[in-house]
């Protein structure tokens, strides 16, 4: 029979680990709408007044740093220094959506990565590691990963392609669409390992059954 001090010590970093970046992302939240709310707008509070974006996977040396391919649009800026950076000083209510929209799915995930993740220690201490709800947990948590890391890249791109496209006189729009799957091979690896641990854990959750039903 495993006590409850075994079982804590099974979640061991990594359940406090979980805690404390859940703490901070939690101030950090509380902090960031404390600003939205009583702000007043600008550096201190309020919606920015200024978005800036940068095109993803596009590097270009020394002789492309004034390529003519694209021109800013009135209102805004280019620098192009190893990377496309276009800025917005006085963005309008549209170009602050889409900079929220392209940097919110990134901490929506990891927010929710860390809660099932929490609530997995959280579970495997209370009912022990080997047990079906331990399993439901693992499989939640994986499928989370993988669907979660897809769209958050395809929004966050959808959003950067916007932005650029508006801040920007362009021929074409920019395909950074097909970045999404630069984003995805460390998520599809963690979260297949977590859906085939779930199965492992529900076959130890079976033969322990087994076991304490021949005892």
């Amino acid at each position: 029979m495993t006590t409850d001090s075994e079982r804590r010590g099974l979640t061991e970093p990594l359940e406090s680990v979980t805690t404390f970046f859940g703490a901070l992302m939690i101030i950090a939240a509380l902090v960031g709408v404390a600003f939205l709310v009583f702000g007043s707008g600008g550096t201190y509070g309020g919606l920015p007044g200024n978005v800036c974006v940068t095109n993803p996977g596009a590097q270009y040396n020394s002789s492309g740093w004034h390529t003519p391919f694209v021109t800013a649009s009135p209102g805004h800026s280019i620098s192009i220094i190893g990377s496309l950076q276009v800025c917005a000083d006085h963005a309008t209510p549209g170009e602050q959506a889409l900079g929220v929209m392209a940097a919110l799915p990134a901490v929506l995930f990891w927010g929710g990565v860390l809660f099932l993740l929490w609530r997995t220690m959280v579970t495997a201490r209370r009912n022990g590691p080997f047990t079906p709800r331990v399993a439901v947990a693992v499989r939640r948590l994986g499928w989370f990963i993988l669907v979660g890391s897809m769209a958050a890249a395809v929004v966050h791109l959808i959003a950067v392609d916007t932005l650029l496209t508006i801040m920007t006189k362009i021929g074409s729009p920019f395909p950074n669409l097909i970045l999404v799957p630069l984003h995805l091979p460390i998520p599809i690896l963690v979260g297949a390992a977590l859906l085939t641990f779930a199965r492992i854990v529900t076959a130890g959750a079976a033969m322990d059954a087994e076991i304490q039903a021949t005892i």
